[in-house]
Order: structure tokens, then sequence, then C-alpha cells
């Protein structure tokens, strides 16, 4: 064997394990992909990268066995650079999905997300609140929700500016992060209301958690008047129906306690209501 013919079959071989390479990264993709369109994109590329290791392996057993005399001509190695192409751009491809899926989650995850305090927005709350309460019809355990207003939130607009109103708000959702169960659901309503449900607890319980929670934010969120003045919230606690539409139940729930929050209000603020039975 020539040293030219040596120099082809590495180079072949080297080309080979690129092709490899790349079907490992895609078949590690394909077994992470979820259901779609992504996936027979995948099976596409992996059809290329097996036609190409039969190609590659064809033409180095044609140039180097079959006609093992004849020299190997400045075509053969042009076409070297085609195939070595192959494994490249399929793995370029790759990364391409790699980070169009990472675009899409950060996407989903802004969807159901608040942006200025980090908690699920509305519909991120609602979405996992159904998935909770589900869980906990199926194990018979009550839930209950707490609805959180913060009170005079507009004087503290008004009076110090957007930016301390918006350090309040980024406060108040530490709070709720730090002093909740990990299996709570937390999420911002909209404006200065937060909502907290708790399952597993019946009313009496979640109004336990409820006042821990303004408690701890009193003493946790600073006032931007400074030392002197005490930001303070309002509670509203409502049980869940055990039975009937999970989505019609959580709505109902998120309305008792609303008018409860609004009860605390009209009783004097910082303080938590039940809803009646």
């Amino acid at each position: 064997m020539t040293f030219a013919d040596q120099a082809f079959l590495a180079a072949r071989l080297g080309i080979g394990m690129l092709c490899v390479w790349a079907m490992v990264v895609a078949v590690a993709r394909y077994r992470a992909a979820g259901p779609g369109t992504g996936k027979l994109v995948l099976r596409q590329l992996l059809a290329v990268l097996v036609l190409g290791i039969v190609l590659i392996a064809f033409d180095a057993w044609d140039n180097t066995i079959v006609r093992q005399g004849d020299p190997i001509n400045i075509g053969t190695w042009l076409w070297l650079t085609f195939d070595a192409a192959v494994p490249l751009l399929v793995l370029a491809a790759l990364e391409m999905m790699a980070e169009r899926d990472a675009i899409m989650a950060q996407l989903a995850r802004a969807a159901v997300t608040d942006p200025l305090t980090g908690l699920a927005n509305r519909r991120g709350f609602s979405a996992a609140a159904e998935t909770a309460v589900s869980l906990c019809r199926r194990q018979d355990m009550p839930a209950a929700m707490i609805v959180f207003d913060l009170d005079r939130f507009k004087a503290i607009n008004d009076g110090h500016g957007h930016a301390a109103g918006d350090a309040v708000l980024a406060g108040m959702a530490g709070v709720l992060r730090r002093h909740l169960r990990a299996g709570d659901i937390v999420g911002r309503l909209g404006g200065e209301e937060f909502a907290v449900l708790c399952p597993g607890l019946d009313a009496a319980g979640a109004a336990a958690v409820a006042e821990r929670l303004r408690a701890a934010q009193r003493l946790e969120v600073p006032h931007p008047a400074g030392p002197g003045e005490a930001v303070t919230a309002s509670a509203g606690v409502a049980e869940l129906a055990p039975t009937g539409d999970v989505a019609t139940s959580l709505e109902a729930a998120l309305a008792a306690a609303d008018r409860a929050l609004y009860a605390a209000k009209a009783a004097g603020r910082d303080r938590v209501v039940l809803a009646p039975a």
C-alpha cells in the first residue's frame, strides 16, 4: 500500500469518526427531544450520517482495495472535502437546534413569569395551581387560597417613585419565597396583589400561614420613607371546594379570598380575614 493510499485511508477514517461523533450527538438530542417536528429533523440528519458512513466505507474500499494499483486522482481528494462537510454541517445544524430550543424554553418561561418579581404571573400561577389542586383531590386533601394586597401602595408609588414601589414589590416576592413551604404555589396576580395556594391546608391552616407571612413582610420589607414607616399587607383566605371543575373552583376561591381581602382593608388593613365557609 502506497503512502498516498495510507493518507487517503487516514483521511477517510477521520471523516468516519467525525460522522460517528455527530451521530452520538444527534442520538442524544433525539432521546432528549420532546414530541414534534424536531424529532423528524433529527431522524433525517441521522439518515444522512448513516448514508455518509456507508459511502465513506465504500469509497475507501474501492480506492484502496479494488483499484489498489491505480493512483488516487485529484478529484478523489477533493471529494474528501465534501464528505467532511457533511458531519460538520450536521453538527452545526444540531447546535442551531439547541440554540433554538433554548430560546423557545426561555420564551415559554417568560410567558408564565412576572418579569419584576420573578414569580409566576397569573397564567403561570393558574396552570401550576390547577395541577396542585388536582393532586390534592386525588389524595383527598384540602387546599386553601391566600390573596395578599400591599396596603397604601399607591401612596408609595406617588410619594417615592415607581422605582421605590418596584423595590417593595420585589421585597414582598422575596418574603413569599423565603417563608412558604416547598409545595406552595405563589404568583403575582397583577399590580400589588399576590396569591398563594396552600395544598394540604384548610382555611385555618392557611390563615396561620398568612399571618406568618404578614408579620415577616412587616419586618423584612423596608419602607422607602425609612425606619419610622412600615410596609403592611392585608390578606384574604378561602378554602377550595373539594369537588367540581378544578379551574372553576380555583376562580371561585380567588374571588372569595379577594372579597375577604377587601373586608380586611375595610376593617383597618394589616390583617388577615377568612372568607365565609
